[in-house]
Formats: structure tokens, sequence, C-alpha cells
């Protein structure tokens, strides 16, 4: 494209210096140049016909002479069309020398413009940098050149070196797949994205083992320990709320982040309606060093279920009235939030202290507060509640999640065994059986 010369230049300068333009009219000179440059590519006649119409010709392959007539009421109507056709001509052109390094940040940019989670643009960040960046022949190639094959060859490639599973490949692929989406829509570089069109060999995905339950669930013997500890360290310093969020994790299954956002407005009769969380906030204007800028509440759960509502057994209710009491004794009654620290709202690193605290004073395997949560749905499936009700109370938007995800044994190894002696021996009345050898 032409560009504005340097005596047109030194002109404007001058005269946004001076206060005889200002940056308003200076943008339209330039708008006057860029559609004069259009119009320059324009090779065919601009001409009023005689019935008052105005006609021109546009370029178009797909007909016998290579060219298309265009007709339009007046003369600006019809520069602007052509105008129109050759901004989108070089739109068009540019595109087909557009790589996934250049529109990488491209689509990070928009992206972000779509998503108030700027952890996931993190997390993107990593994966762009982990598997995408040490392959420059993929990435450096134009996009309109990509083809099935190597997209295939690359994928396949990634499994095998990483020995991925299904839900690894899942993630590892979000970036090309939402990248080459974006290049066809809105973009229009390309017609169709080539990565949708992989045929993938799920046979080379590595099986996924279900995790011990130990190391998922607090046991029937620790919980209390846990609690215990906790509820110890409470009323060695009333004034410190924080201890209690582990036991009021074991009673209503919150994760972190909700836990962390609790109002007191929240909790109504025996109901707590959770409907905000805490999220990291992270700075991503420069991709080199994303930067974690604050722990800020949003009012959205982390799934589609929206509000939900957790029953509050008379323990929980226990718990609140007490971190309450403690909130007014140090002058805090007036805060929305339940939980509190130095009377500014508790963040998620102050709760994680905490469990990772008790684990090591009960000598516990060190859990999560995620796994707090697991013990509670654990122990809710235990006891026979109807799957639906337990899934509505923990925030999945299908059962299926609960089960496969959330269900563990809570017993340990000496009592399951006894369970099932009872249930295959006592039941069946064959405890005194006798064999004759």
């Amino acid at each position: 494209m032409n560009k504005i010369s340097a005596k047109d230049m030194a002109v404007l300068q001058e005269a946004l210096a001076s206060g005889i333009l200002n940056i308003e009219d200076v943008q339209q000179v330039l708008n006057m140049k860029k559609e004069e440059y259009y119009l320059s590519l324009h090779k065919y006649d601009i001409y009023e016909g005689k019935d008052g119409k105005w006609y021109t010709y546009l370029p178009d392959k797909t007909q016998k002479q290579g060219r298309r007539k265009l007709k339009r009421t007046s003369e600006t109507a019809i520069k602007q069309a052509v105008i129109g056709f050759y901004k989108d001509w070089e739109k068009q052109e540019k595109g087909k020398e557009l790589t996934l390094r250049q529109l990488y940040p491209i689509w990070i940019e928009w992206k972000g413009a779509h998503t108030r989670a700027t952890a996931s643009i993190r997390r993107f960040n990593c994966d762009w940098k982990k598997f995408y960046l040490p392959y420059s022949k993929l990435i450096d190639k134009p996009i309109i050149e990509l083809t099935v094959t190597e997209l295939d060859l690359w994928a396949h490639k990634m499994i095998k070196k990483h020995n991925m599973t299904k839900t690894c490949y899942y993630t590892m692929t979000i970036l090309i797949r939402q990248m080459l989406d974006y290049a066809v829509d809105p973009l229009g570089i390309i017609s169709e994205n080539p990565f949708r069109q992989i045929k993938l060999q799920k046979k080379m995905l590595r099986k996924t083992v279900k995790k011990n339950d130990e190391s998922q669930v607090f046991l029937l013997d620790e919980t209390p320990r846990i609690i215990e500890a906790a509820l110890q360290d409470f009323n060695n310093n009333p004034l410190n709320t924080a201890p209690l969020t582990v036991p009021l994790g074991f009673l209503t299954g919150l994760r972190l982040g909700e836990m962390a956002a609790i109002k007191g407005s929240d909790i109504i009769g025996n109901v707590l309606y959770v409907q905000r969380m805490e999220e990291e906030v992270y700075d991503y204007s420069d991709l080199e060093h994303i930067r974690l800028i604050e722990r800020a509440v949003v009012d959205n759960a982390k799934t589609d279920a929206g509000i939900r509502e957790v029953p509050l057994v008379p323990q929980a209710l226990k718990l609140i009235e007490a971190i309450r009491a403690s909130n007014q004794m140090n002058g805090w009654s007036n805060k929305e939030f339940l939980f509190l620290n130095n009377g500014e709202r508790m963040t998620t690193r102050t709760i994680k202290y905490r469990i990772s605290k008790y684990c090591k004073q009960c000598d516990i395997m060190e859990k999560s507060f995620h796994k707090v949560r697991k013990t509670y749905i654990s122990a809710l499936i235990d006891s026979g509640i109807n799957i639906n009700e337990i899934r509505k109370a923990v925030g999945h938007t299908d059962e299926r999640t609960t089960f496969s995800n959330y269900c563990y044994n809570r017993m340990g190894k000496q009592e399951t065994a006894q369970l099932f002696e009872n249930a295959l021996v006592n039941e069946n009345g064959i405890a005194d059986c006798r064999i004759a050898i």
C-alpha cells in the first residue's frame, strides 16, 4: 500500500502542533488517502449510464470474462462499493501469508475479550510454549497451506512424545482447533478448519487409571482428626476464623474459590446459596511475562449449573454462628463477606494453608481442599441420597461427573475387607460351611 509522503506528514505534524488541525482531522485525511489508494487499484472505468445509474466492473474469476458488472444509484455509492471490494481483497491477500505464530497473539486478544477467566489465557500460553513453539515448521507455515496430513502427523507425534491421555490431548488441541476456527470465521482466511478432519487413533491414547481412594478423599478415621485439629486451632484463637473453613468444607462441599466468596447474605435459614467465587486475574498484555494481578470475586459459579442451594446441617449452622461472633468481636460485623482476614475478604491462599497445616499436624498424607469436597460428595453417595439431589447440591451439570470423578471409598483396607466378608459370607449364610477333603 502507498504511504503518505514525508512532506505531507511534516505538514500534518506542523498543523497539529499549531492547533490548526486536531487528531480527528488528521484521521480524516489519512482515511481519504487510504480511499484514494483503493480506488487507484481499480482498473475499470466508473461511469454514469443513460438511466442515471452508475456502473463499473469488478474482477471475478468465476465469470467467463473474468469480471462482473456493478450497479449503484450514485457515484458515491459505487465508489464506496469499489473501496469495500479492495479492502476485502487486501485482507485476503494479507491472510494468505498469516501463520499460526502470527495468529496466536491476535487470537489471544480476541479470546480474552470473550471470557472473564484470564487464568485460561495463562494456561493457553503454557500449552503454546510447550506444544507449539518447538515446531516452527508447523507454526511458521501460512495457514492456508496447512494440510490435514501434516496436522495429523503433528498431533499423533504429540500423543506419543507426551504419552497423552484423552484429557491431555483435548486440552493440548484446544489452541489449534479454536485458532483455525477463528481463521475460518470471522477472519475468512480459510473456508474450513483442516484440524477438524483429523481421524484420531484413540488406541494410542494412554488409558486413565482412577487414582487410589486414600489419595483422593479423607478416610473415615482421618476426617474427625482433621476437623478436631481445626476446631482446636480456632478455640486457641477465636479471633481468627480461617481454621473453620476446613470443617465447614466437610459439611458443605464448597469449592475453594466459593468458600472464599461467601457473603453473610447468602445464608437464609438453613440454606446456603452459592452464587459467586474467587478467581485469579492475570495481566497477559506481555505474553512472555504473564503475571497475577489480583484475586477477584466474580458473580458467577464455575459451571453452567448456576446458583445452587446447599442444605446446612445443624453443625454447619453452629460453625457459621461462631464465625459471625468472631467477626463481631473483631468489629467486622458490618462487612459483607463471611470469612475475613484483618477486616478484608479472606483469600484462597489462606484457606489452602490451613488444610495443609492440619494434614501435617495429624500425620496424614497431604491432601488439597478439593479433596475435602470429594470427601463430602463420597459421603453423600455412601449415605444413599438420590444422585440428582447430590448433583444439584455440588453444582455439577451431569451426574456422570459426580459418579466418575467424585465417588471414592472412604474406608481403609481392613474395613473394606470386612464389608466384603459381611456381604459375601455372613449375608449368604455360609459362615459355618464345612468342606470335606
